[in-house]
């Protein structure tokens, strides 16, 4: 089971470091032993309208925000908000590659469809998914 997370862990920040676009911020860049969790902040757009975009045109969930890490933020971002990526115990090769590939696409084109900002936060202006059943 650790090999597969490491195994995760690397190919998410190998992506992610490779991804144009994206900074990666580590508190701690000399070390090797990596989590399944990286913080990233994006060198223009919004992360929230990221997130969102992940969210519903990807089914992908991240946050966005400062994640109650001012003081690390004020320390290694140059941006006030970031994304944070999180593996879970469940999580694949094709997951982490789903996610590079729909991050660097919102990066390099933004979202596909138009999405207003709420009080709430970003919002597909048009959502024509189909509503789950609760019956």
């Amino acid at each position: 089971r650790a090999a597969h997370e490491d195994a995760l862990a690397a190919r998410l920040h190998d992506g992610l470091a490779a991804l144009p676009g994206v900074r990666v911020l580590r508190g701690f860049g000399d070390l090797d032993d990596r989590l399944g969790i990286a913080t990233i902040e994006l060198e223009r757009g919004s992360v929230g309208l990221v997130a969102a975009a992940l969210a519903a045109e990807h089914g992908i969930s991240v946050r966005a925000g400062r994640f109650c890490a001012h003081p690390f933020f004020d320390r290694l971002a140059t941006r006030a908000n970031g994304l944070r990526v999180s593996l879970g115990a469940g999580s694949s090769a094709d997951d982490v590659d789903r996610l590079l590939d729909a991050l660097a696409r919102l990066v390099a084109d933004g979202p596909e469809h138009a999405y207003d900002r709420t009080p709430a936060g970003w919002c597909p202006r048009t959502d024509d998914r189909p509503r789950p059943s609760f019956a």
